[in-house]
């Protein structure tokens, strides 16, 4: 390897790093489907921030590819510096290239923000904004990285491919585009979860527990007349991989319950150390109001669900029918624990951890005759999806639920003795001082969706991890710090010779 002073390199491009990623910051990026168009499916946000980066890439002389508006990448160095896309016209080989994904969009900004979270702020060190960890900031570091090599002029044996996505956070579609398009890496990173190196991730069940209404589970008509109190709506949740940090029940009965159900809610938060409110409308029906606290879909049990605490609440009250059915199957089957043991299906294993539920919408809807809670389940390699679901479907099924077909995402493993995984670790040592042993997490990131990669920083051993939380943040210093390593990561991979162990195959 030459000798090259990786910090160095960074430090002087500080203030052009710090200004591209303000600029990217404050695109909110959010996904919004009424905004979506032929050049920008998943909302004009999403395909802004995409054109940013890729514009911003092109300006330096980077080769940049946009397809649909939905995922592109910008594109340097291999042995001719060509880009080809899946079967190219003369039949011959495509370019090998490296790969590091990293995505432009995020999830919503709820919660109480210091300052607003698409007007970036430093304060004591640190950026504040939506996205600044997850994951504009590791996106900006890690171009920076490829910029430094290419202004470098330093050679390349294989191609080195910067993929930006614009649906990470709800679905991955962008990755299935990718490789619509595309052949696979031979290698690659995603900055995206923590170091030193994660190269192993759990699998993943997204479904929803559904209550139809018409009828109860035994077929017989469903009433809610009689009731004490009747539940008019529910509410709580803004994305599935996000613990909800609000909620909201609209109730209607007698004068007289409604009174009592609001001392009631008042000495229930006051106990347990909750917060919450409540309204009456003008036409008599209260509104109660709970808050929790976000936490990222993967860890549930940092959270507090907002909304399984408000309808643990309304367990104790007079609701019969389909109202009851929900309140109960809720805190039956979902309020006790984020292990899945209720559910029957908690599991761990060594290597990937213990199954977590996080439960990050729900919804009762008399308009809409549903009422429905829609289950992130982070799954370790001792399981199944397919096992998952079909407890999951004998559980829930006494209570009158059913299980919308689930999407499946199977756990994600890259051995220890990949020569990638052993570069990324003299890299990381050699960069930091400290053992580069190897990770597993909950998460799901873009690593799974592309054969032989793994996630590679940000957060450092230790680091306060905001992502998806109000004041989301990253340490300067530490951004910094990332595209140091990002950027002599770049250079070994692109250079080291793959020959032997590589499966080209599918994404696992």
């Amino acid at each position: 390897m030459q000798n090259i002073d990786w910090n160095y390199e960074v430090q002087r491009r500080q203030e052009a790093l710090m200004r591209d990623l303000s600029s990217l910051l404050a695109i909110p990026s959010v996904k919004d489907l009424s905004t979506s168009g032929p050049d920008a499916p998943l909302g004009t946000e999403s395909a802004r921030a995409l054109r940013y980066v890729l514009d911003l890439a092109q300006q330096h002389g980077l080769q940049v590819v946009n397809h649909e508006g939905i995922v592109g990448f910008a594109a340097y160095g291999g042995e001719d510096g060509r880009y080809d896309a899946k079967g190219t016209a003369d039949g011959g080989k495509p370019e090998d290239y490296i790969a590091v994904l990293s995505h432009v969009d995020v999830v919503p900004a709820t919660g109480d923000w210091t300052s607003p979270p698409f007007a970036p702020e430093i304060r004591d060190g640190r950026l504040y904004a939506r996205g600044a960890v997850d994951d504009k900031g590791p996106t900006i570091a890690a171009l920076y990285g490829l910029l430094i090599v290419k202004e470098l002029g330093l050679p390349l044996r294989h191609q080195v491919r910067l993929i930006i996505g614009t649906d990470e956070e709800t679905g991955m579609n962008c990755m299935e585009a990718y490789n619509r398009y595309e052949h696979p890496p031979l290698a690659g990173f995603t900055p995206d979860a923590d170091f030193p190196i994660v190269h192993a991730e759990k699998g993943q069940v997204n479904t929803r527990m559904t209550l139809r209404f018409g009828t109860d589970h035994e077929g017989h008509s469903a009433s809610k007349s009689g009731a004490a109190l009747n539940l008019r709506a529910f509410r709580s949740g803004t994305a599935a991989n996000m613990v909800p940090d609000a909620a909201e029940a609209i109730v209607d009965g007698s004068r007289e319950t409604l009174d009592a159900l609001a001392a009631a809610f008042n000495a229930h938060c006051a106990d347990r150390v909750l917060e919450g409110g409540y309204e009456v409308t003008e036409s008599g029906e209260i509104i109660l109001r709970m808050k929790g606290k976000s936490a990222h879909g993967m860890v549930p049990e940092h959270g507090n669900n907002a909304g399984l605490r408000l309808l643990e609440f309304l367990s104790a009250h007079a609701f019969t029918g389909l109202d009851a059915r929900f309140i109960r199957g809720a805190v039956d089957l979902l309020a006790a624990d984020t292990a899945g043991e209720a559910l029957g299906i908690a599991s761990r294993d060594e290597a990937t951890g213990a199954l977590t539920v996080n439960v990050g919408l729900l919804q009762y809807d008399p308009d809409a005759q549903e009422g429905y809670f829609h289950l992130n389940i982070r799954f370790p390699s001792c399981t199944t999806g397919e096992q998952i679901v079909d407890t999951l479907s004998a559980r829930m099924a006494p209570y009158g639920f059913e299980l919308s077909p689930p999407i499946i995402k199977p756990s994600h493993l890259v051995p220890a003795d990949h020569p990638m995984i052993r570069a990324l670790q003299n890299i990381y040592t050699e960069q930091t001082g400290e053992e580069a042993t190897l990770l597993s997490t909950g998460g799901g990131t873009y690593a799974c969706k592309l054969p032989n990669c793994v996630a590679f920083g940000p957060l450092f051993p230790g680091e306060l991890d905001t992502a998806h939380q109000p004041d989301e943040s990253i340490g300067i210093d530490s951004l910094l710090k990332s595209a140091t390593i990002y950027a002599r990561a770049i250079y070994e991979l692109a250079n080291l010779d793959y020959s032997a162990p590589v499966e080209r195959g599918t994404p696992s």
